[in-house]
C-alpha cells in the first residue's frame, strides 16, 4: 500500500474513531466541552487547511456517526451485557438523555470557545494594525522633524545670501561714489594744469620783455618760500598717491574675502577702503589748497626777483620764472594725468563691485527659491504626520473594541465551559454505576488492527466499545469495531509528566502494545515488566475529556508532510 493511501486509511479511521468517542458512552460532549485549540491545534502541511477546517471536519464526522452508529438502543444492548437487561435499560435510557444534553452544553461551549479564539484573533490583528499605524506615524513624525530642520537651514543660507547680497551692493555704491569722486579730481587737475600752462606762457612773454631791479633780497627770500610751499604740495601729493593705492589694495582685498564666503574680513577692508578713499580725498583738497598757495608765492616771488633784478637780472629771473612755470605746468599735466588715471581705476573697480553685486543678488534669489521648496516640503511632511496620527488613534480605538468584544467572548466561553461541566458531571455519575463492569470486561471478540498489523485479538479485553487492554502488556488501545468487527487502533494511552494518564496522539509500536510475539494469546498481565509510561489504564472519562482532541491530532498527524503527533 502506498504512502498515500495508508495516510488516507489513516484519516477515514480517525475520523470514524473521533465520532465513536464523541459519542458513545459520553466522550464527545467531554471532549469538545475540555479541548483548547490554542494547544492541541498546529498548522498541517496543507496551507489551506487551517485549525477550525479541521475541527469543523472532526465535528461533522461526529455529528455523521451520531445519526448512523449511536442510538440508544446500542448503548443499552452494551450495558446489558455485564448486567441485568432491566437495570442495564434503565441506565442506560438515563445515561442517553444525560449524554444528550452533556453533548447539547458541550456544543454550545464549543461555539463560544470558537467565538472566544475568533474574537482574539480580531483583537491580535486590530493591534497589529495600531503598532503599524503607531510606528508609521512615529516615521513620519521623524520625516516631518528632518523637513523642518532641512527647512530652517535653508532659510539660514537664504539670509546670509542675502546680507551678503546687500553688502556688495553697498559696496558697489560706494566704489561708484569714489570713482565719481576721482573724476572729480582728475577734472580739477586737469584745470589747474590748463591755468599753469597759461601762465607759463605768459611768463615767457614777460620773460623776452624782462629788465633788471634792485629788489634782490626781497626776490630771494619770495624764492625760499615759495620753494618750501613747493615741496609741502609734493608731500601732499605723494601722500594723496599712496592713499589711492591703499584704495585699491584694499578693494581688492574686499573682493578676494567675498569670493572665499569671508564676510568678516571683507567687511574690514571694504572699511579700510573707505576710510583711505576718504583720506585720499581730503588730501586732494589738501594738495590743491596748497598747490594754489604755493603757486601764488611763485608768482609773489617772481614778481619780486623781477623787480629787485637789473634788466639783465629780470631778464633772467623772468626766463628763470617762465621755466619753472613750465616746469609746474607740466607737473601740473602729470598730475592731472595721474587722477584721470585713477578715476578710470576707480571706475573699473566700480563696474566690477557693480558685477559682483549682480552675481550675489543671483546666489540669494537662488537660496531664497531653494528655502521656498524646503519650506513646502516641510509643510507637506507635517501634514502627512498629523494624518497618521489620526490614523493611528482610530487604529488604537479599533484595538480596544476588538479587545473588549474578546473580553466578552472569553467570558461568554468560560459561561459555556461552566454548565458544560455541570452537564458532564451528571453524566459521570451515572456511568460510575457501571464502572466496575467495564473495568472487568470481556474478550475484544474479534482482530485487533494496529496500522499495517493485524492481530487475532487473544489476550485483549474489551473495556468499552473505544477502548480495550492487552493483557500481557497493559497498555491500553483507543479505537473503534469497523465494519467486520474487527478492533481497529486509532491511538493508546500513556502516564504523562504528571503521572495521569494521557493520549499518545499516535498509534502504538506493535511490539511495545501486543508484547515480543505479536500473535500470542497469553492471558494475564504482567504490567510490573513495562516502562511507567505505558501503564495505568486510566478511566473512561479521560477518554471523554479528550476525544476532539484525538480525532484533530490523528487527523494532522496522518495529514501528508506530518510525521509525528
Amino acid at each position: 500500500m502506498s504512502e498515500k493511501s495508508i495516510a488516507h486509511s489513516r484519516r477515514v479511521r480517525s475520523a470514524a474513531a473521533g465520532a465513536v468517542l464523541a459519542l458513545g458512552l459520553a466522550v464527545g460532549g467531554t471532549g469538545i466541552a475540555s479541548a483548547e485549540p490554542e494547544t492541541v491545534c498546529t498548522p498541517s502541511a496543507d496551507p489551506l487547511v487551517t485549525c477550525a477546517e479541521e475541527e469543523a471536519a472532526a465535528t461533522t464526522d461526529a455529528d455523521a456517526a451520531t445519526s448512523t452508529e449511536t442510538t440508544p438502543e446500542k448503548v443499552e444492548a452494551g450495558v446489558a451485557g455485564t448486567g441485568s437487561a432491566e437495570t442495564a435499560g434503565t441506565d442506560a435510557a438515563a445515561l442517553a438523555e444525560a449524554e444528550a444534553k452533556a453533548k447539547a452544553a458541550a456544543d454550545a461551549a464549543a461555539k463560544a470557545a470558537e467565538a472566544a479564539a475568533t474574537a482574539g484573533v480580531d483583537s491580535s490583528a486590530a493591534t497589529d494594525t495600531s503598532v503599524k499605524a503607531t510606528e508609521a506615524m512615529t516615521q513620519a513624525s521623524v520625516e516631518a522633524t528632518k523637513a523642518a530642520v532641512e527647512s530652517t537651514k535653508a532659510k539660514a543660507e537664504a539670509g546670509a545670501a542675502e546680507q551678503s547680497a546687500k553688502e556688495a551692493e553697498e559696496a558697489a555704491k560706494v566704489a561708484e561714489s569714489a570713482a565719481a569722486d576721482a573724476k572729480e579730481v582728475a577734472k580739477t587737475a586737469q584745470a589747474e594744469a590748463d591755468t599753469a600752462a597759461a601762465k607759463a606762457a605768459e611768463l615767457e612773454e614777460a620773460a623776452k620783455a624782462a629788465g633788471s631791479g634792485p629788489k634782490t633780497e626781497e626776490a630771494a627770500k619770495a624764492r625760499a618760500e615759495a620753494n618750501a610751499l613747493q615741496a609741502k604740495a609734493d608731500e601732499a601729493k605723494a601722500a594723496a598717491d599712496a592713499n589711492a593705492k591703499l584704495v585699491a589694495d584694499k578693494n581688492k582685498e574686499a573682493e578676494e574675502a567675498f569670493k572665499n564666503w569671508d564676510f568678516a574680513k571683507a567687511a574690514v577692508a571694504k572699511a579700510q577702503a573707505l576710510a583711505a578713499a576718504w583720506n585720499a580725498k581730503q588730501l586732494a583738497i589738501t594738495v590743491k589748497e596748497t598747490q594754489k598757495v604755493a603757486t601764488a608765492a611763485e608768482t609773489t616771488a617772481k614778481a619780486a626777483e623781477s623787480a629787485a633784478a637789473t634788466e639783465v637780472e629780470a631778464a633772467t629771473a623772468a626766463r628763470k620764472a617762465a621755466d619753472q612755470a613750465a616746469a609746474t605746468a607740466a607737473s601740473a599735466q602729470k598730475d592731472a594725468d595721474a587722477a584721470q588715471k585713477a578715476a578710470e581705476t576707480a571706475q573699473a573697480e566700480a563696474d566690477a563691485a557693480g558685477e559682483a553685486a549682480t552675481d550675489k543678488r543671483a546666489i540669494a534669489d537662488e537660496k531664497a527659491a531653494e528655502a521656498a521648496k524646503k519650506a513646502e516640503a516641510a509643510e507637506a511632511a507635517s501634514k502627512k504626520a498629523q494624518d497618521l496620527y489620526l490614523a493611528a488613534e482610530d487604529a488604537k480605538a479599533a484595538a480596544d473594541a476588538a479587545a473588549a468584544k474578546a473580553k466578552e467572548a472569553q467570558a461568554a466561553a468560560a459561561a459555556a465551559k461552566a454548565e458544560a461541566d455541570a452537564a458532564q458531571k451528571i453524566v459521570d455519575e451515572l456511568k460510575a454505576k457501571g464502572e466496575k463492569e467495564i473495568d472487568n470486561g470481556t474478550g475484544v471478540g474479534g482482530e485487533v488492527i494496529i496500522g499495517e498489523h493485524t492481530d487475532d485479538g487473544s489476550g485483549v479485553t474489551k473495556v468499552d466499545e473505544t477502548t480495550a487492554v492487552v493483557n500481557k502488556t497493559g497498555v491500553k488501545l483507543v479505537g473503534y469495531y469497523n465494519n467486520k468487527g474487527a478492533f481497529d487502533v486509532v491511538d493508546y494511552y500513556v502516564t504523562d509528566a504528571d503521572g495521569d494518564p494521557a493520549l499518545a496522539g499516535s498509534l502504538p509500536p506493535v511490539d511495545l502494545a501486543l508484547g515480543d510475539t505479536a500473535s500470542s494469546s497469553t492471558s494475564g498481565s504482567s504490567n510490573s515488566n513495562l516502562p511507567a509510561v505505558l501503564i495505568g489504564v486510566g478511566v473512561v472519562g479521560a477518554a471523554a475529556a479528550a476525544a476532539t482532541t484525538v480525532v484533530v491530532r490523528r487527523k494532522r498527524h496522518d495529514g501528508p508532510g506530518n510525521t509525528s503527533a
